[in-house]
Order: C-alpha cells, then structure tokens, then sequence
C-alpha cells in the first residue's frame, strides 16, 4: 500500500456533502448542505486560486434535518447544465432540478424541474446524481425510511423508492431510452435498478463503466455492490433489500404491494457488519496517474470508521479489502477531478485531495 496523506483544499466550505469536476478545467464544484454550490478554481500548480459561491437554493431546500438538504450535484458531459438533488422545503419530496451553465456560471432563472418525489419520512433520501457512460442521469433514492422499509417500497416497482434511477432529462417523465421496465405493467419507467435500502453514493468507473453502489444496511451490514458494464450494469437487477441485509436473510421482511420485483438477487461484492462502522461511504475506483499502485482500486469508507479503505478484485472477481493507512472523520463522499484524481469529503472538517506523502 503506497504511503498517502489527505492534503486540504484551501477554501472555506459550510458542511460540505458532494463534489463534481467542471468539464474540460481544473475547477471543481462543491454541494453545502444547506443549499450552496461553490466553485473551486485551481492554478497550474493544483493550488486554489480562487472560490466563489455559483449558485443559493437555500430557501428550496429548507430543512437539514435528520437526512434532508442538497445531497448531489452532477454537470451534463459537455458542460451545458447543472444538475441538483436536493429535498424540497415545499413537501419534504426529492427534488431534481436542472440550470442552464454559462462556463462555471449558473443561470438561476433557468431552473427547471426534471423529477419529484414524494418521501414519508426524513431519512433514507438517498440523493446521490451522476452521468453514466451512456449519457443519462442516475438518481439514488433510499426506501423512504423509517425502521425495516416499512412499506415495503424497495421490492415495489410501483414506486421510486428504494431504487436507482437511470434518467433522460430531455424527455417526458425523464424516462431514459432502453430502461428494463418501460414494458412492464404497473412498475415506474424510470427504474434501473431495484431492491436498495438508503445508497449512500454510486459511481462510474471511468475506465470500464462498471457501476459500484454502498447501501446502507439496517443494523447488522453494510454492503458495496459491483454491478459489471460487462454484464448490463445493473440494468434490472434486484439487490435484495428489503429480504437480505447484506449476504444474510433479513429478520423482517415487510410484505410489498403493487408490481412487486422478484428475483434473483445480486449479492454484495463486500459486506462488513457494524463492528467495523455502522454507515458506508460509496466510492470512486482510482483511475488517476499520480498514484499508480491505487490503479484499478475502488475507494470507499464509513460515516462512523475514520479509516478510508480500498478494495480490489482479483480476476476472478474476489475482493481484498484493506486500509489506506489514512484517515477522515465523517466521510460523506468522493469525487474525482478532471484527471481522475480523487478527493474525498468529510461535512465536518471540509475537501481534501488523497495524494502520494512526499
């Protein structure tokens, strides 16, 4: 394992949650959770140069409790729109807006609504947003909360929750072309991918396209999902919330309704139950240039284990999990810049950039 350290992006942040590269630049977007989008610009040695506030839902957004607030933040591959997720001070709904981008500058009167929906409780929003390689929207959105998934929403395919979303911002529903259940009777054209309790962050790998998730889990595990490009990424897949908790059968099922998702169910690649954290933080694979013995290996940690973790798989598809040797209290997420190199957030102690100790 290479001897790596977290160097500090030297700008003021507010509880930080998300971050995403600004395509073709060296700047960088950070989500606050209250509502405030800042704009990192980098000089040629890496260093900020400077960093301003682009854009304030504040007022949108409303509360912060429990799990609500700005959770995502994506921009469309060529630069021409900001996307945000967010929970809604209107009704408490998940939100997906979009506005028109001008460079780095946001064009607030241009906001638009892509998709709504309704929560019941203040956790399990899930939130996450990022492009595929396909070029369509993914959402993350947790089984609405409360204790067990208690209306059986992540195995209902009549409903949102507890799903992940493939989206087409462009078209009617935001229903994305080729999604596995457009032809199904009373299941929601938007799903991709079902049987989710709360994933709490999902990524591309750069390389392959293969989709890695971590879920949530209830009070036992928690679990990271490999879901292969290779083998359709997902598309349909069950990853068996709310009847499995990790590997392990969960010990109260609640009965869905509706379109119910059968099996069968795609195992974790990983699970690690509370004794070694209690929240995973879903991750990016490493695919920059300046840490090369990271190539290849997924980066991941845990809101309540300090220690950021890699994961590899051998070619047979075994994982090896180990730690960085680096650590970070509430870890919330990662992203890459536009040089695939990686940074990681925590919301209370701000952005850091995972480099090689010189």
């Amino acid at each position: 394992m290479p001897d790596l350290k977290l160097q500090a992006v030297d700008a003021s942040f507010d509880s930080p949650i998300a971050g995403v590269a600004v395509p073709g630049s060296d700047s960088f977007l950070i989500a606050e959770r209250a509502g405030r989008v800042i704009l990192v610009n980098l000089n040629e040695s890496g260093q900020v140069s400077s960093s301003e506030p682009v854009l304030d839902i504040e007022k949108l957004v409303g509360s912060t409790e429990a799990e609500r607030g700005l959770l995502g933040i994506a921009i469309r591959p060529d630069g021409s729109e900001l996307f945000v997720s967010y929970t809604s001070a209107r009704d408490g709904s998940s939100q997906l807006d979009s506005y028109k981008l001008n460079g780095t500058k946001v064009v607030p009167e241009s906001v638009r609504e892509v998709l709504s929906v309704p929560q019941p409780f203040g956790n399990h929003n899930g939130g996450h947003i990022a492009f595929g390689p396909d070029g369509f929207l993914y959402l993350s959105l947790g089984d609405g909360g409360g204790s067990g998934d208690p209306d059986g929403n992540a195995q209902n395919r009549s409903v949102l929750l507890g799903k992940i979303l493939r989206l087409d911002p462009d078209a009617p529903q935001a229903v994305a072309a080729g999604n596995p259940f457009v032809a199904t009777e009373g299941a929601e054209p938007q799903i991709w991918l079902t049987g989710v309790r709360n994933p709490w962050q999902f990524s591309f790998d750069s390389a392959t396209g293969d989709l890695w998730i971590g879920d949530v889990g209830q009070s036992q595990t928690e679990e990271i999902n490999f879901l292969p490009a290779s083998q359709g990424g997902g598309r349909g897949a069950n990853l068996g919330w709310d009847i499995y908790e990790g590997t392990a059968e969960f010990s109260d099922p609640n009965p869905s309704t509706g379109a119910s998702s059968a099996g069968p169910f795609t195992q974790p690649i990983l699970s690690y139950s509370h004794d070694e954290g209690c929240s995973v933080t879903g991750g990016v694979v490493y695919r920059g240039k300046k840490i090369p013995s990271l190539q290849g290996s997924y980066l991941y940690s845990d809101f309540c284990n300090p220690e950021l973790q890699s994961l590899r798989l051998d070619s047979n598809q075994n994982p090896t999990a180990q730690s960085l040797g680096i650590e970070l209290q509430s870890t919330v997420s990662f992203f890459e810049d536009s040089k695939n190199e990686v940074y990681v957030i925590g919301i209370d102690n701000g952005v850091f950039k995972i480099i090689d100790h010189e």
